[in-house]
């Protein structure tokens, strides 16, 4: 998937993306939220942050920055942040795969139903974790790869399709986490259906002789 034909499809998306994924998704993203434990004053990395949706769910104790490449979604979400007078919160359009931020500007980063919806999700990945403070929390709400091997053979028959709708739907977790310096603390299905899955993880970059991704 090319970045100009994802913007085109999420640009469509915007119109109905909240009546879609809205309600239906919301006791996922609030508990993939809380599992990034937010104290005072820690600053936080949405990334691809779409309409909002996530946003009331951030505590105002923190500082949160969300992007997201397309602008028609970011105009929704920002008179989300009107309406619900969500003051802490700051939206900004920029590419997942070339964040602007220096290294470590964030506690924690957390992204939902993105990692499979970007041209090159090890690019943000590293990106990522990148922006993250050694010690801090990433966490990825998305679907991956399904373990049973007729489903998974499946997945990938559909993936060309779902591209087309702008996501694919055979991307491993196992191999977007092979050699990448992150310990994964939990990972467990959520709703709906158990079909999606949030993986909490602990940012270990610069550190030795540790276990990293947590499936060795």
């Amino acid at each position: 998937m090319e970045a100009q034909e994802i913007h085109k499809i999420y640009s469509v998306f915007s119109g109905f993306y909240d009546m879609v994924f809205g309600q239906f998704f919301h006791a996922s993203r609030e508990e993939a939220i809380g599992l990034l434990d937010i104290r005072q004053g820690e600053r936080i990395l949405e990334v691809g942050v779409g309409t909002g949706l996530s946003l009331r769910y951030y505590p105002p104790h923190c500082q949160v920055t969300g992007i997201d490449f397309c602008e028609p979604m970011l105009k929704k979400g920002r008179a989300r942040l009107q309406a619900e007078v969500l003051s802490h919160i700051h939206l900004i359009q920029m590419d997942a795969m070339a964040l602007t931020f220096p290294d470590n500007a964030f506690d924690s980063v957390f992204a939902a139903y993105v990692i499979s919806a970007v041209p090159d999700p090890h690019r943000v990945l590293a990106e990522m974790i990148r922006v993250c403070k050694p010690g801090g929390k990433i966490v990825l709400l998305n679907h991956f790869q399904n373990g049973n091997r007729l489903i998974s053979r499946c997945e990938r028959a559909i993936s060309p399709l779902t591209k087309k709708i702008g996501f694919r739907s055979d991307l491993n977790l196992s191999d977007l986490l092979t050699d990448v310096p992150l310990h994964v603390e939990k990972k467990q299905n959520v709703k709906p259906f158990n079909y999606w899955k949030v993986i909490q993880c602990i940012n270990q970059k610069g550190q030795r002789g540790r276990s990293h991704n947590g499936f060795c």
